[in-house]
């Protein structure tokens, strides 16, 4: 049995430390790279997040722009109106308009506050995302998951 010469021990060592450095060296720039990305992302929701609650405010002041605007109109269009009663109607009616509006609001504003927190990081949203299609997949096998306990599971 031969042995290689030392030399080719010494080569093939130099060349393992060589790859080694190398692999540690791309895995230090995957790792910063990902890094980067994270706060990327982080900043993206951040400033999505903002976006949303800026056009929740502006939706706000549109509305009670409208509700003046609405206000200064019933007057000059009541004075038009005849009839009594068909003035309270149409305020009435304009009121129940706006009352519903600022709920569609206020809800609107409530669910981007809810789902916000939620995707500020990147394994919050794939929590939150594998979190919906497991909740959606019981829900559609309901009826399949019954029956496995009502008749395999759980027998009379």
């Amino acid at each position: 049995m031969s042995f290689p010469p030392p030399h080719r021990y010494e080569r093939l060592e130099e060349q393992l430390n060589d790859l080694t450095e190398l692999h540690q060296n791309e895995m230090t720039n995957l790792k910063q790279e990902l890094a980067s990305m994270e706060e990327k992302v982080a900043y993206q929701s951040y400033e999505r997040a903002r976006d949303i609650q800026e056009a929740v405010e502006s939706c706000l002041t549109r509305v009670t722009k409208l509700e003046l605007q609405q206000q200064q109109q019933q007057v000059v269009q009541l004075e038009g109106v005849e009839n009594a009663n068909a003035r309270a109607l149409l305020g009435k009616f304009i009121n129940v308009i706006l009352a519903l509006m600022a709920v569609l609001l206020v809800f609107v504003s409530t669910i981007a506050s809810f789902i916000t927190p939620l995707m500020k990081t990147r394994m919050r949203l794939l929590s939150t995302t594998l979190l919906v299609i497991f909740l959606f997949l019981l829900w559609k096998h309901w009826d399949s998951i019954t029956y496995l306990l009502e008749h395999v599971l759980l027998p009379s």
